[in-house]
């Protein structure tokens, strides 16, 4: 038997929020044996990378990650771990090819860890890939900033849209028991902001309890003292009803916000996506919300240069960002995915041509964004405080329309901030991203 607690281990997690649950699980499960964990990867003797593999720019990025980390094995390193999504859909192409890493273990196999790893140190390469079972992990190292926290409730997909991986990575939609989550959630602590997660958020419940629950999920989990706000991510316009839009405006705890990816404006390009919904459907639920909603801010995702998109169609989505006039958006090139439908269909444009149509969009959206944060230049907003920008030399936050990582921020001066405390921050200029202002009790010199 291996004494690994005299070793240092070292994890990197790339790829989305989801993936860092997973991660911050595994850490767990790592420190709970009582194993030293290290921020330095040059100390460490084990290193584990978990992987996305949506993309392939994603899949480049986790393998020149373990080809990095490889160079350690010189001095203090002595194993690579590789995890999550690459080894769980490709463990047949990276096994033999990346013989920089010692073990492999997929998505459902962290449980698997320590055998696996065991293994390992007996000589050989090991691959672990399916044999674990999916469960449900509670306990996690948190690595976010200790105010705000992602809740995964749910995992997989089902929606098949014809560009994506995710199902044939992940699996089907599988929700996590309420009654897990809520002691979950109350375990993280004193949390000022938490982010609920999943592959499509807005179908919580379906598969586990028959119908959606993501209301009465959400009415259990801001009866908690200890979480301040509620924040949801990756909402499917099709799954968006009268029942949530109405939880979202009525309780006080649930940020005015909402992800929805949209994908496409076009419904012939949107029924090639598989992507349920059409142009007018979308622009009315968007109406729709603003009317209910008055003040929230939606953000959306937007897939550019899809197989046989028309000129013709691309302008179009430029309009439909004009009329829907969203918060902010992310827009992406077509990925070129091997084992999705929309690989085998005719008509795949020049990269050229998509980078083109994305940084129009960009443009378009910008200056949309830019309108949006001008109307609080000389109003006072309410901003979580997350911390301090060393290279602009101020404090930097959030109001409520910047979700972590994705959105802009605020920065602003102020006689002493507190991360995870509110202020109040009068706004002085606004660009296409950011806010820029002081609390009132700063005197400029």
């Amino acid at each position: 038997m291996i004494d690994f607690t005299k070793k240092k281990f070292g994890l990197i997690s790339l790829g989305c929020d989801k993936n860092r649950v997973d991660s911050e699980k595994l850490l767990s499960l790592i420190k709970h044996k009582g194993i030293f964990i290290t921020d330095d990867i040059a100390e460490a003797n084990v290193i584990v990378v978990n992987t996305c593999s949506f993309l392939n720019e994603s899949r480049k990025e986790a393998i020149e990650t373990i080809l990095e980390c490889s160079a350690y094995k010189s001095e203090n390193l002595e194993k690579i771990v590789v995890t999550g999504c690459l080894p769980q859909k490709f463990i047949s192409e990276v096994f033999d090819a990346l013989t920089e890493a010692d073990v492999f273990l997929g998505i459902n196999d962290y449980q698997k860890f320590f055998e696996a790893l065991e293994e390992s140190y007996l000589g050989k390469r090991v691959n672990f890939v399916g044999a674990g079972a999916d469960g449900y992990m509670e306990n996690r190292v948190v690595t976010t900033p200790s105010h705000y926290a992602y809740l995964k409730i749910a995992d997989g997909c089902n929606n098949h849209c014809t560009y994506c991986l995710i199902p044939k990575i992940r699996g089907k939609y599988r929700s996590y028991p309420m009654e897990d989550l809520i002691r979950e959630a109350e375990n993280l602590g004193e949390i000022s902001e938490l982010i609920l997660v999943a592959q499509d958020v807005t179908r919580y419940g379906t598969d586990l309890y028959g119908s959606k629950n993501l209301v009465k999920f959400l009415k259990n989990l801001t009866t908690l003292g200890n979480i301040n706000s509620v924040r949801l991510l990756y909402c499917y316009p099709d799954m968006i009803d009268d029942e949530l839009i109405a939880e979202i405006r009525d309780n006080k705890k649930i940020i005015k916000y909402l992800d929805i990816p949209f994908q496409h404006s076009e419904n012939r390009v949107l029924k090639l996506m598989n992507r349920k919904g059409s142009r007018e459907e979308y622009l009315a639920l968007i109406k729709k919300l603003k009317k209910e909603i008055p003040k929230i801010a939606i953000r959306s995702t937007f897939i550019s240069g899809f197989p046989t998109e028309t000129e013709e169609e691309f302008l179009n989505t430029c309009k439909f960002l004009e009329e829907a006039e969203l918060t902010n958006c992310g827009f992406f090139a077509y990925s070129k995915e091997p084992d999705t439908p929309a690989y085998k269909i005719k008509g795949h444009l020049p990269y050229a041509v998509k980078k083109r149509r994305v940084k129009k969009l960009y443009q378009v959206q910008q200056q949309i964004s830019k309108k949006y944060l001008e109307q609080f230049v000389g109003k006072s907003i309410e901003v979580l405080c997350d911390g301090i920008d060393y290279e602009k030399g101020c404090f930097v936050g959030r109001a409520y329309f910047n979700a972590p990582e994705i959105d802009g921020k605020v920065y602003f001066n102020a006689a002493q901030a507190n991360q995870g405390e509110f202020y109040k921050v009068n706004i002085l200029q606004a660009t296409s991203y950011d806010l820029f202002g002081k609390t009132e009790d700063y005197e400029d010199e």
